[in-house]
């Protein structure tokens, strides 16, 4: 009986965890390819600085969006 428990409780954490490598959102997808979203709503959404509820309802590709602003800053120095 305890045996059939911690198979169990591993087979949960497996499931669980490749749930939550399974879940990112056609945004974050599309940003791991280099690349924006093509989802027309998403492409509306973007073009007035929303994020699109029904892809994102927490608002992942916002965030995305702020990471690559800033990791895409460069550093110009100033020319006399």
């Amino acid at each position: 009986m305890n045996l059939n428990k911690v198979l169990l409780i591993i087979l949960a954490l497996i499931v669980l965890m490749t749930n939550s490598t399974l879940a990112s959102t056609c945004c974050e997808k599309a940003a791991a390819a280099g690349k924006e979203c093509k989802n027309k709503c998403c492409i509306a959404a973007h073009k007035e600085g929303k994020s699109c509820s029904k892809c994102n309802p927490n608002k992942e590709d916002l965030k995305l969006k702020k990471t690559e602003k800033t990791s895409g800053k460069s550093t110009k120095s100033a020319k006399p």
